[in-house]
């Protein structure tokens, strides 16, 4: 009697366990199908999103990264960073005439990663997507100074994920088409700085240099180097000039001071500078230093408009 009890215990128990494992495979089966079709289905999805970037060929990509306006100075047989250095435009330059304060500044706060990554950081893409996707109102910048570069030359401004695509693509394959020091010179160059004195839109670190403080890029010292390339994030809001070319108020001009500062930290956190450093740079009067439109200059316009 007992064993036959037994019996019927193992055989319930055998088919519970066969049941079980059947609905166990049959699930994992179909999420392994599942995720083969979504990743083939993304696969499918981001190849439609970048037949831009498909289309555009490494030499056309390059031509168009490299590409100033009203102003071709490269040659196929020099090397870029060459141009920039000898290039009979004043306002594009090279390692020779840039602070190494401006790289410094530049790397610590915009891509700290620059000289280590292939183009793009996954960590920074995934956490701007899923922050997208919740539509959370705190966003973390996901881009590259590749990607900003490629963005600027090549693409738009618009924001699609197509656009966003496109941008993952190319900035990954200009990294294998320039060097580093290349694709920051290059961005070094082509950038805007928001307004000069005059109220006219600036770009490039040259320009920016002798608008704001009237010193050539080499003498930038490491509180211009931060102030400027904190103007980055938003040129036209940091800016410290009106449209008209007038400085704004002190208290209009300390965002991107406190700006400059932020910069300043995280080139101390880089351990690019050190704390006394950091604490002098701190202690520089920008405002002080910015350049004004010239009296005369005012004087001239306003009686030009008086005599009108």
């Amino acid at each position: 009697m007992k064993l036959l009890f037994k019996d019927i215990q193992f055989k319930t128990f055998e088919k519970n366990y066969k049941f079980i494992k059947h609905i166990m495979v049959g699930l994992l089966s179909i999420i392994v199908l599942g995720s083969i079709l979504i990743v083939l289905g993304t696969a499918t999805y981001f190849h439609h999103l970048t037949q831009e970037a498909s289309n555009i060929s490494d030499t056309e990509l390059k031509h168009r990264v490299l590409h100033f306006s009203g102003d071709e100075i490269l040659n196929h047989d020099k090397n870029i960073l060459t141009e920039y250095d000898h290039s009979q435009n004043s306002l594009i330059v090279g390692p020779k005439h840039v602070n190494s304060n401006v790289i410094k500044a530049l790397i610590s706060s915009e891509d700290t990663l620059f000289f280590k990554h292939d183009g793009i950081l996954p960590k920074a893409l995934i956490r701007a997507m899923i922050q997208d996707v919740l539509s959370l109102n705190s966003r973390s910048g996901g881009s590259t100074i590749t990607q900003q570069l490629i963005k600027n030359q090549v693409l738009t401004n618009e924001k699609t994920y197509s656009r966003k695509a496109n941008e993952i693509i190319l900035a990954m394959r200009l990294e294998k088409i320039l060097s580093k020091n290349e694709i920051i010179y290059t961005y070094l160059n082509i950038v805007p700085f928001g307004r000069d004195y005059n109220g006219a839109n600036i770009t490039g670190i040259a320009s920016a240099s002798y608008s704001l403080f009237n010193v050539p890029p080499s003498k930038l010292n490491v509180a211009q180097s931060a102030y400027l390339v904190g103007l980055l994030q938003s040129p036209y809001t940091y800016t410290p000039y009106e449209n008209n070319g007038d400085l704004k108020a002190y208290n209009e001009v300390k965002i991107s001071i406190d700006r400059q500062h932020y910069v300043l930290k995280r080139m101390l956190v880089e351990g690019v500078i050190t704390k006394k450093t950091y604490q002098q740079a701190k202690q520089y009067t920008i405002y002080d230093h910015l350049l004004t439109k010239p009296q005369w200059i005012n004087q001239y316009l306003l009686s030009h408009f008086i005599l009108i």
